[in-house]
């Protein structure tokens, strides 16, 4: 305890030295360089403490958490919650599990957080280059929110409880710059990933457009090296939020914009996308759909008219952030706020169910972990006509992925769980160039193209579909592929599309993937076939909605992970 107190000590010391930024004068006594030298002689030293947490204990604003315990208390299905209560009752609380919140900063002085931000794991602000990464505006809370989420210190008598309440949290900001280039993308993923178990990314390419982002090279080569090195070489678990851009209009009238696929870091093979239902189990109408959608978790949802409760957690403190202290209808206290929503606040719901799994069973790998989440996974909406089987047995659904984020589920599947041995395999196919013309206003016959897989892998992870084509409007397409086991997965749909360099609507004759991407090929991602054999014929159709724009199937590439 004693070592304890000195570290925080240590870690406040540094921090308000450095808290305002300002360069140290010349005739200072204290050096720059000698302060971080204590710091990190600090943290080199430094053990997590070994929390204890009792799921009896007191959080001022707990009932108001449904997402954590949904007892119907503000209208919603009783027990449509993350089922992490039987957990915490068996004394599992994420203790010492680490988890990174890539975000717009942290409030690491927070009353509610401040007792788990880690004390081994250096944070990063690459807004001002410093291992401080408390934000920077007054307008800024996000990070801090989605900390709370996760780990909001339980048993406190104060606030708000995370689904973890016991883990640890490390922050990076990353958002606060004006201009994120790759490199900062990169250091982001890799920050302290020795240490780091989850990386929580609440972020990712603008919503609303129906546009195509790929990710950046870089930022892939900052997943890889995470998955690969990370948390001691059992690799870095990384959840992305799938995006809140699927509803152009109103909940009455929705007009379908994005996929969760179109986004290059959410469709990535190295990351779990989260995707968000309400109270009532269903999908809110601003969550992404995808076949790369992993699964959801709890935020805001709505009813067939109105958006629902959202979620209650830390907020920056004082009257900077969301909150600036009972504004429009949130807490009195500007330290927390009710009004956290979207996808942003589910994937971190996801990261703490993780946390809890992570900590009972700190041995799990990264792809141990991610094939446990969709294995356990729970069938929410289970009335929704999208809901199909695979030919492993899992439940797919393009909107919900596996399912439902389930403590309960998650654990006890760990309990009989064979952890993965084998190789991760990783094989490239052929290119195929068929250059298969596209039927012009056709959704009946479309274009196929039957493309044969013959690998040494039984057993999918992941799949990504390198697609290229000259069409001249992108946005009209359908895009679907079969697996040689029958499974269909959904790449693009017909959608709406606005230009956001100018903000018009996307232009027919020039919104084309090339002149969305720079290339004319993009790569989607499939998660849906997990468990199945890849071998055998894949068939790929394309059908055009619309008439005058017109182009080919030029080629086509699989890249199967698996084993």
């Amino acid at each position: 305890m004693n070592r304890l107190k000195t570290i925080f000590s240590l870690l406040a010391f540094a921090s308000l030295s450095f808290g305002n930024c300002k360069p140290i004068n010349g005739d200072e006594q204290i050096s720059d360089l000698f302060l971080y030298y204590l710091l990190f002689q600090a943290l080199a030293n430094a053990t997590e403490e070994n929390c204890t947490f009792s799921p009896n204990s007191s959080d001022a604003l707990f009932n108001d958490e449904w997402h954590l315990h949904n007892i119907g208390q503000f209208g919603g299905t009783v027990g449509e919650d993350a089922n992490v209560s039987p957990v915490w009752n068996q004394s599992i609380s994420g203790n010492r599990v680490i988890v990174s919140v890539v975000d717009d900063g942290l409030d690491i002085r927070h009353e509610d957080l401040s007792q788990n931000i880690s004390v081994t794991a250096r944070g990063l602000n690459l807004l001002n280059g410093t291992i401080y990464p408390t934000h920077s505006y007054p307008n800024s809370f996000h990070g801090s929110a989605v900390g709370g989420v996760i780990a909001a210190r339980g048993g406190n008598n104060l606030g708000v409880r995370g689904a973890a309440p016991c883990s640890k949290l490390v922050g990076v900001n990353i958002l606060e710059k004006s201009t994120i280039y790759t490199s900062d993308e990169y250091r982001a993923m890799v920050n302290e990933s020795s240490r780091v178990s989850i990386s929580n990314n609440s972020w990712g390419s603008p919503d609303g457009y129906g546009w195509l982002w790929p990710s950046s090279s870089l930022w892939q080569q900052g997943v890889n090296e995470g998955i690969r090195q990370g948390k001691s070489g059992k690799g870095t678990v990384y959840v992305w939020a799938a995006g809140n851009g699927a509803n152009g209009g109103t909940i009455v009238a929705p007009v379908l914009v994005d996929n969760t696929n179109y986004d290059g870091q959410a469709n990535f093979y190295g990351v779990m996308a989260i995707g968000g239902i309400g109270q009532n189990g269903k999908k809110a109408a601003y969550s992404e759909s995808g076949a790369n959608l992993w699964v959801v978790a709890h935020t805001q949802g709505n009813s067939a008219t109105a958006y629902t409760t959202a979620i209650s957690t830390t907020d920056a403190s004082g009257s900077n952030g969301l909150n600036v202290g009972g504004s429009s209808g949130d807490y009195s206290l500007g330290n927390y706020t009710k009004k956290f929503n979207g996808t942003s606040s589910a994937t971190p719901l996801a990261a703490g169910v993780i946390a809890l799994l992570i900590g009972k069973y700190p041995e799990l790998t990264w792809r141990d972990v991610r094939e446990l989440v969709a294995y356990s996974a729970r069938k929410n909406d289970s009335i929704d006509s999208d809901w199909t089987t695979n030919a492993a047995g899992l439940n797919i659904n393009h909107k919900y992925g596996f399912g439902t984020v389930d403590a309960v589920n998650l654990l006890t599947r760990a309990n009989t769980w064979t952890p993965i041995t084998a190789t991760l395999i990783t094989q490239t196919e052929l290119s195929l160039s068929p250059n298969t013309p596209i039927p012009d206003n056709d959704i009946v016959t479309g274009a196929t193209v039957n493309y044969t897989v013959g690998s040494a892998i039984n057993y999918i992870e992941y799949v990504d579909v390198e697609f290229t084509s000259n069409h001249t409007y992108f946005p009209e397409l359908r895009i679907e592929i079969t697996s040689p086991s029958g499974t269909k997965s959904v790449l693009s749909e017909p959608h709406a599309c606005v230009n956001p360099y100018n903000n018009s609507l996307c232009s027919s004759g020039n919104t084309s993937i090339a002149s969305m991407t720079g290339s004319s090929t993009y790569r989607f991602g499939l998660a849906r076939h997990l468990g199945e054999n890849p071998n055998g014929t894949w068939v790929l159709r394309v059908f055009d909605s619309s008439a005058t724009d017109t182009g080919q199937i030029n080629s086509v590439q699989l890249r199967i992970y698996g084993r």
